[in-house]
């Protein structure tokens, strides 16, 4: 089973461009879903700015009318910018209601179509309950995959973006910071998921479907079983694929949790060395308690996006993996296909006449 898997290419590699091609299909929601996500993450960036106005206006003391007024310009911008973000965050979740269930619904649609049309040789040696289980996995798989990219992971790349350049803006030894932490930080996750948790990943699916096909499988041919007795022999049978898939799955898991605590460490130096140098900047008299504040404020959310950046390169690789088996169907060949320009067939009268047809099963002479 590994070395079967193995060999296939990176479920990513096959995966995107087959999601991409659908989205294409959908340019208004897609565009309306990407600028709606992205317009509220572009406001929430600003927010920092205006909290450390709002500090600096506030250490100066409440009888100044201009830091008061600079304070209330400051409070106005944060409430505006919130508001702003909600709006446009509604727009997002909204319209990728029913982008998404648009593509599921033809993606399903398309796959029962083309398992239909497969031919009788490829059913005989396909489990139904495992293509049943194939299908429906990556059906699924596509709603957290849409959620991840277009909810997620593209917000979070404005946010290490834009964050980079303003605190550049200002000071370019903290811009460099944020720039080389997020850089150290996403390409790990990246390299662990593709190369560490990946792997694991694809064969514990196979087992699951594996898993799915037994179950559906055993309960179908039931009549059969009883009139056999073999109740026992099933069990038997079940116990020894679910034994498997427990190793295969528990091996994957772990290799998340693993992942997982090598991010949380590296995030801890990057908090560490972003901290460490807003307060050597104060120290030097290079940045006012507001630009502290700023500082301290863009770093948590920048914490929060990467953070979340694990979680949804995790999510992404899970969807991806899932979504492997349907994409195959998709691109399995049909066999036997109808002629080009052929029509139903209309039978006025005669008589069908089967001769010198044999039949015999894949590998029995």
């Amino acid at each position: 089973m590994t070395s079967l898997t193995s060999k296939r290419p990176a479920a990513i590699r096959i995966v995107l461009p087959f999601v991409f091609r659908h989205w294409l299909e959908q340019p208004f929601r897609a565009s309306a879903v990407t600028a709606g996500f992205l317009g509220a993450t572009a406001a929430d960036l600003f927010m920092p700015v205006f909290s450390g106005h709002l500090v600096d206006a506030l250490t100066a003391g409440a009888t100044d009318a201009a830091a008061r007024h600079a304070a209330m310009l400051a409070f106005g911008a944060i409430v505006g910018l919130g508001a702003l973000s909600l709006l446009l965050r509604l727009v997002g979740i909204q319209t990728i209601v029913p982008f998404t269930l648009k593509t599921m619904s033809d993606v399903g649609q398309q796959a029962f179509m083309r398992v239909q049309r497969f031919s009788t040789d490829w059913h005989a040696n396909s489990f139904a309950g495992s293509t049943v289980r194939k299908v429906t996995r990556g059906m699924w798989a596509l709603d957290l995959l849409n959620d991840t990219i277009l909810m997620a992971l593209l917000p979070s790349f404005i946010v290490l973006v834009g964050s980079m350049i303003l605190l550049g803006m200002h000071w370019p030894q903290l811009g460099a910071v944020i720039a080389i932490g997020s850089v150290i930080y996403v390409a790990m996750t990246m390299l662990f998921q593709v190369h560490y948790v990946a792997p694991a990943a694809r064969v514990s699916n196979a087992w699951d479907t594996k898993v799915g096909g037994t179950l559906a499988d055993a309960l179908t041919c039931n009549a059969v079983v009883k009139s056999f007795g073999a109740e026992r022999r099933e069990d038997i049978r079940l116990d020894g694929v679910i034994s498997r898939w427990r190793r295969r799955v528990r091996r994957t898991w772990f290799r998340y949790n693993h992942t997982s605590t090598a991010q949380l460490l590296v995030l801890l130096c990057f908090r560490a060395s972003v901290i460490g140098g807003a307060i050597l900047l104060w120290a030097q008299g290079h940045a006012t308690p507001g630009d502290v504040t700023y500082v301290l404020t863009s770093y948590y959310i920048i914490h929060a996006y990467l953070r979340d950046v694990g979680m949804h390169i995790n999510n992404l690789q899970r969807s991806v993996n899932d979504m492997e088996e349907l994409v195959q169907i998709h691109d399995e060949p049909l066999g036997i296909v109808d002629a080009e320009g052929a029509v139903p067939i209309d039978i006025q009268g005669g008589r069908i006449v089967f001769d010198d047809v044999t039949f015999h099963y894949g590998g029995h002479r």
